[in-house]
């Protein structure tokens, strides 16, 4: 049974009395006053499915709790696609004391956690750590099947997070042990995550997007801004130095330096969130929202040889593609929006690079330099945008700023027998700079290139080698637009070696892109799931999979100024933005094979012919390689076929089922856009699932799906599978979708477990904790009871201390907040009691889509304990 608060700790800030329970080692107390008739505040935490926790955390070492769970023996059971929050550490200590006179708090040592669990073919296994000192942890993850050996190979090597997709014959479910082990280093907590193949992805970290000090991007509501422009916004900005217009209605809104607050102990990121967040009060203001930054995806630049085979292309079979198109793209406009383009002279426009210039647009007095503020490291225009897209280079020999040389000499590289080529290299290239200081850039100045290549008729296709975490709502609208405009847009999937979503990627009208070494593997840094349409070669160095001796480069076009002038280099990097524009590249020959014949190519037909196949070889789970490799040759061939197909994609393409998600939406696009699509027959379905609306034959299919899974028709511990499959005629075709399901009830609510919680009730305005309470899991939730809570508004939190810091709620620590995780409100309490409140705790965290604005510098909430609990040391791992 849950151990209530009224038995347990109610602590003040001061150090006054309270009651302690015998779970957390305390002594006693009769916690001062009369008890009211009922307890002040109570109520019930659920546990998200399919969570458990460590079972030797430094917690439980602490309280004496611990299970050991290191030997395979003795190996913790975990449920099918599951979570697990845990602890490890190479060695024993004492945490600094980050408050006056708090307590001291300390870490053992325990340096291996093993786990059973059944994986079945396509699971992901995705480990992330996070560090709970000063000290970077050493951390190693080893996943072996019953035939033993490490089957996590090049997915485990090198730096966490480490994610690994699990193949197995087809339908097979198989037990495997994970370990985790601490080689090194300080304490850490750490997330164990397994999910289903296809299944969307998983956050256990609160967003912290880089963002533009005291910018924001407004987007007016078309009424005001069509009577007042910005009328409404003057007097919030104060008549701001940097006020400028970006589209019609949209904004870009800098705050006067009187306004900004200016303190040391203010995190200014969550200042400027704040300022924001009054920004959207304002009348007529439809969004407010931060300016993000973006930075280019390519890792580990270093010079390299001139004469280096290009591997690269014939792995896409671009040498006979050429031969399909002769021209190589010849008339096709490639707007490549990165960091520039090296010039001798970079003060001036032109002077390009030898393996460009032949294909650069000549000087035509546009801004095509959009870089601003302080990310602008121009010499000639005092941080404004201008006409000059050379880049300024930043004097350093390991740079990031030549990063848009190397990816437009992949895109229009010219054939000149000089050095290297690119894949389309008779396209005409317009160098746009959008980064700036470090490869970063804004939205703001993203979302005014992409109007402006919007507006141009000559440009076709954009290539963005960049990304980062942040949905901006402002930053769709404009891709958007420039799809309309008949631009594809191809962006980064992302270099992170996991699910996390990167945009521009993962928007709908962008082809997100990632990366594949030389033997058409995964690179090992390459990100997955829902920013991946398909993959391309981008380089692997720990890998030389073609075995032709040399690291999995990418060898392109760079530039050195190291040395106070600027000379053209060539250089091999990796990353997604190297992956991305062999992509751009292949679509500027099929337009221009296309225009050869009297054809056209556009936007949606890419996507259309993505979807049906015709551009891609495909390499395994869609997870990973979204539609497969681009194929250079059938890419081609598919333009000039001059018939584009007419197809019905879902996204996403496979849907997951669960105790926690038994309701899914389903999108259902038509390619090209408009083309008519009439159900033809829908597959009967097993009695327990469900759609909303009923596709009906002889109509066009919804453009939404709600499909519900009725889990009381369900087995508890039994996984299900079936598949949601469409025949319809698209333009006279006969066609047929099939979305595979899954359903995986394998967690009964009362083996659920996210460790000991520590619920606090926290003063609002300065977040400092006023009374604590500890429970334990009881039937798979917690109770708590507050018996003698003071009159007024607190919020009310709960969470682990598994690493045993003093602090709960952090990144890698199971976490409530009520109403909703991310979103804390005050809860007020008067002098009658409230119960029947209820929260849900678990190590996932809400998407910065799912909160809104970024939350930064959350550092957690401070646990006060007994003095003599919170100084007990163990050696080795156990009391």
């Amino acid at each position: 049974m849950a151990v209530l608060a009224a038995s347990l700790a109610l602590f003040a800030c001061g150090g006054g009395g309270g009651s302690s329970s015998g779970d957390d080692g305390g002594e006693g107390g009769d916690g001062g006053g009369d008890a009211p008739s009922g307890p002040a505040l109570s109520g019930t935490i659920t546990i998200e499915s399919r969570t458990r926790v460590d079972s030797d955390t430094a917690d439980d070492s602490r309280t004496g709790t611990a299970i050991e769970n290191d030997p395979v023996a003795l190996a913790q059971w975990l449920p099918e696609t599951g979570t697990v929050g845990g602890y490890l550490s190479a060695t024993a200590g004492i945490y600094p004391d980050d408050s006056l006179n708090g307590p001291v708090f300390s870490y053992n040592q325990d340096t291996i956690d093993s786990f059973r669990i059944r994986l079945n073919d396509g699971d992901r296994v995705v480990l992330q750590v996070f560090a709970a000192s000063s000290v970077d942890p050493e951390v190693a993850m080893i996943i072996s099947p019953p035939s033993g050996g490490d089957i996590c190979g090049n997915d485990c090597f090198g730096p966490p997070p480490f994610s690994h997709q699990v193949s197995l014959p087809d339908g097979d479910t198989v037990e495997h042990v994970v370990r985790i082990g601490a080689a090194g280093g300080g304490p850490f907590r750490y997330v164990l995550t397994v999910s289903a193949e296809g299944a969307r992805s998983t956050s256990v970290a609160f967003p912290e997007p880089a963002l533009v000090e005291d910018q924001a991007i407004v987007v007016m509501d078309t009424a005001t801004s069509a009577a007042q422009g910005a009328g409404p916004l003057r007097s919030a900005a104060a008549g701001g130095p940097d006020y400028r217009p970006l589209a019609p209605g949209v904004w870009a809104v800098s705050r006067p330096q009187t306004a900004a607050l200016r303190s040391q102990s203010v995190d200014r990121r969550e200042d400027t969130v704040a300022w924001i967040r009054s920004l959207q009060q304002q009348p007529g203001v439809r969004l407010a929202e931060p300016n993000y930054r973006y930075h280019g995806l390519a890792v580990n630049p270093g010079n390299d040889n001139l004469y280096r085979l290009q591997w690269h292309y014939p792995l896409i079979s671009l040498p006979v593609a050429w031969q399909s198109a002769p021209n190589g793209g010849r008339g096709v406009g490639v707007a490549v929006m990165d960091t520039g383009l090296f010039s001798s002279q970079p003060a001036s426009y032109g002077n390009w690079h030898p393996d460009l210039s032949a294909n650069v647009i000549g000087f035509s007095g546009e801004i095509l330099d959009f870089v601003s503020g302080e990310l602008d490291i121009d010499s000639e225009d005092n941080q404004q945008r201008d006409v000059n897209p050379a880049d300024p280079g930043d004097g350093r020999s390991q740079a990031s700023n030549f990063h848009g040389t190397h990816v437009a000499g992949i895109v229009a590289g010219v054939d000149n027998q000089q050095g290297i080529i690119g894949v389309a290299p008779e396209s005409t290239l317009y160098p746009v700079r959008v980064l700036g200081r470090d490869g970063s850039g804004s939205t703001a100045d993203l979302v005014a290139a992409l109007n402006w290549a919007a507006t141009r008729s000559d440009v076709d296709v954009i290539n963005l080698s960049l990304g980062g975490s942040a949905p901006s709502d402002a930053l769709r609208q404009a891709i958007d637009r420039a799809h309309n405009a008949g631009k594809l847009v191809v962006a980064a999937a992302g270099n992170e070696g996991t699910d996390q979503l990167t945009y521009p990627a993962a928007f709908e009208r962008v082809v997100g892109v990632g990366a594949v070494d030389g033997a058409k593997v995964r690179a090992s840094y390459s990100n997955i799931g829902g920013s991946v349409d398909l993959v391309a070669p981008g380089g692997d160095a720990t890998r030389d999979a073609n075995l032709d001796g040399d690291a999995d480069l990418i060898i392109s076009a760079w530039g050195d100024d190291s040395q106070g002038r600027f000379e053209p280099m060539y250089a091999g990097l990796q990353g997604t933005s190297m992956a991305a524009p062999h992509v751009s590249g292949v679509y500027a020959l099929m337009k221009g094979a296309a225009q050869d014949q009297g054809l056209d190519v556009t936007p949606d037909d890419f996507f259309a012919m993505l979807a049906s196949g015709e551009l891609t070889d495909p390499l395994g789970n869609r997870t990973e390689y979204g539609a497969g490799l681009i194929n250079a040759v059938k890419a081609v061939d598919a333009a000039l076929a001059g018939a584009t197909p007419v197809v019905l994609a879902a996204e996403p393409s496979s849907l997951q089922f669960s105790e926690a998600r038994a309701t899914q939406t389903l999108n259902l696009t038509v390619y090209p856009a408009g083309q008519p699509v009439t159900v033809q027959l829908v597959a009967s379905v097993p009695g327990w699932l469900s759609l909303s609306p009923q596709p009906v034959v002889g109509q066009a299919p919804p453009e939404t799906l709600q499909v519900s899974v009725d889990l009381d028709q369900l087995n508890q511990d039994t996984s299900y599978a079936t598949e949601l499959a469409f025949s319809y005629d698209a333009a006279g075709q006969q066609r047929e979708l099939a979305v595979p399901i899954t359903v995986r009830r394998v967690d009964p609510e009362d083996q659920r477990d996210a460790g000991r919680h520590y619920v606090l009730l926290v003063d609002p305005d300065d977040e400092v904790e006023t009374q604590q309470a500890v429970v334990v899991v009881s039937n798979g939730q917690y109770r708590f009871e507050f018996a003698d809570a003071a009159p007024g508004e607190y919020l009310l939190v709960a969470g682990t201390d598994i690493d045993n810091n003093g602090r709960i709620c952090e990144n890698g620590e199971a976490c409530a907040e009520y109403p909703v995780i991310g979103l804390p409100e005050p809860v007020a309490l008067g002098e009658a009691p409230v119960s029947g409140v209820v929260m849900n705790t678990g190590f996932r965290r809400p998407t910065l889509s799912e909160m809104g604005l970024p939350r930064y510098g959350f550092k957690g909430y401070r646990v006060p304990r007994p003095q003599h609990t919170a100084t007990r040391h163990y050696q080795g791992g156990r009391p």
